[in-house]
């Protein structure tokens, strides 16, 4: 199965080319330029990289987040946008799954950090599995402030490997409570990368998950900011809106 890999969750956006379990080709961005802006040369680099054509695919795979909301209403629509012209199946990978996949049994727990500001993080807890595919989730997907992981992490005395940008953002915090048990890898590995997306999403259509593109949906986890503005707002008699906090 040759699977396309889309992910733009984060500020480290790529595309990965995955066939049977082997990575065949990925790009990697980590620039300030927006995801709409590279994220179709990098479909197209990497497949003339591997002398592909998109004809060639079987399917797609993309991470719907959370992580910064524009990035991922990108990725998904070019993922859909592709699996529609294609005809081919899509599915959509968590990027907390993705983060905590192909890590080593020899961690208690895993936990996936993605930086959601304000000292809080999207984040979800892991135990790896001992085949070094697809981890286990142990706990809810959430956005949590950093104190609560802090207080959650390493209870039973194991290793704790903390993995995502939002480690690397509050990697200092996360070492001083686990001094002798807490791990945060460098800076270069660390991050999401689009071929765990591939290779998570190749196991879940391998168990019949995914496959209509209409489906696939953003997992924000919280309310966008157009969301939060238009919640303080309130309904005037004449039909025009107001801030709730407005005097009347």
């Amino acid at each position: 199965m040759l699977i396309l890999a889309v992910d733009t969750s984060t500020m480290v956006g790529g595309v990965a080319l995955i066939d049977g379990g082997v990575l065949v080709g990925e790009h990697i961005l980590n620039v300030k330029a927006t995801h709409s802006e590279r994220l179709m040369s990098s479909v197209n680099a990497t497949l003339s990289g591997a002398d592909i054509v998109p004809g060639d695919l079987d399917a797609i795979a993309c991470g719907i987040g959370p992580g910064s909301f524009t990035g991922v209403r990108i990725g998904v629509a070019a993922a859909k946008g592709i699996s529609y012209a294609l005809g081919i199946p899509l599915v959509g990978v968590s990027a907390l799954d993705a983060l905590a996949y192909g890590h080593s049994p020899g961690f208690r727990e895993v936990w996936s950090m993605i930086d959601a500001r304000h000292e809080r993080c999207y984040s979800a807890c892991y135990k790896p599995s001992l085949s070094l595919r697809a981890a286990t989730r142990i706990s809810e997907y959430s956005v949590r402030p950093i104190s609560e992981i802090l207080g959650a992490a390493g209870l039973d005395g194991g290793r704790v490997l903390f993995t995502g940008d939002g480690a690397l953002a509050y990697s200092d915090a996360l070492l001083s409570a686990l001094p002798d048990r807490g791990v945060v890898p460098p800076a270069a590995l660390g991050i999401l990368r689009p071929a765990q997306v591939g290779m998570l999403g190749m196991e879940m259509l391998e168990r019949g998950e995914g496959g209509d593109p209409a489906h696939v949906v953003p997992m924000y986890l919280r309310p966008t900011e157009a969301e939060v503005k238009f919640s303080r707002k309130e309904i005037r008699p004449d039909g025009t809106a107001s801030l709730a906090h407005e005097s009347k």
